[in-house]
């Protein structure tokens, strides 16, 4: 079990600065980590677009819960985007395995969860700091 970074400042990005923000995130990052891990190419970012896409559908429901929704969408994205990995993988490699490893992947998305609560706070300061302030609109 180990924790997904990239995936927890997805969520995070794109459920502090919005959509497009956490779009290009999610495709830069994504890729990167392509690059460094083992994976099957171009299947982080892909994950990682669906996950920010989720992210965003998921907003507009419950994005008024500031504080609690991205620890709440982290959790669900880090199932998601674990089952997503494992679909890929198996498509690419060994088809005939079934059944998912559901011991560590809910670990795994308290983990992700746990550190998306921690950093909330310094991400919504500097969201506050970094942010456009919104413009009137006459």
């Amino acid at each position: 079990m180990r924790p997904d970074l990239v995936l927890v400042s997805v969520v995070l990005v794109t459920a502090t600065f919005g959509f497009p923000p956490g779009m290009v995130w999610a495709f830069v990052a994504g890729l990167t980590a392509n690059l460094l891990i083992p994976e099957p190419l171009g299947s982080i970012p892909f994950t990682m677009l669906l996950v920010a896409a989720a992210v965003v559908g998921g907003g507009r429901a419950l994005g008024r819960l500031v504080w609690v929704y991205p620890v709440l969408a982290t959790f669900v994205a880090s199932i998601m985007a674990d089952v997503i990995g494992l679909a890929i993988f198996r498509l690419v490699a060994d088809p005939l395995q079934a059944g998912l490893p559901m011991q560590l992947i809910l670990p795994a998305a308290v983990l992700n969860a746990a550190i998306a609560g921690l950093l909330i706070g310094p991400v919504r300061l500097v969201a506050s700091r970094v942010a456009p302030a919104e413009k009137p609109a006459w």
